[in-house]
């Protein structure tokens, strides 16, 4: 019985998306755009002031897709051989 457990070669961790690029992105859109209406919505309901609420919830909405791009640089700098596959 050692001696099967010993012969299985261990199953290699695979670095594969959880979600295909172009559902990632729908999903990013619908967030964002959300995050930005909520907080536009919430800084008009306090002050009414319709500049800051677009102005806030542009920052807000922006920073889901800076955190997006910010983080496929990051990756792309400690992995820079493996292309995109799933565009």
């Amino acid at each position: 019985m050692a001696k099967k457990k010993a012969d299985k070669k261990p199953v290699p961790l695979e670095r594969k998306p959880w979600i295909e690029k172009a559902k990632g992105l729908r999903i990013i859109t619908i967030v964002s755009l959300g995050l930005a209406l909520w907080v536009g919505y919430q800084i008009l309901r306090t002050g009414n002031d319709w500049g800051r609420a677009i102005l806030w919830g542009a920052i807000f909405g922006g920073s889901t897709w800076l955190v997006y791009f910010g983080m496929i640089a990051f990756h792309s700098l400690f992995n820079p051989e493996k292309k995109d596959q799933n565009d």
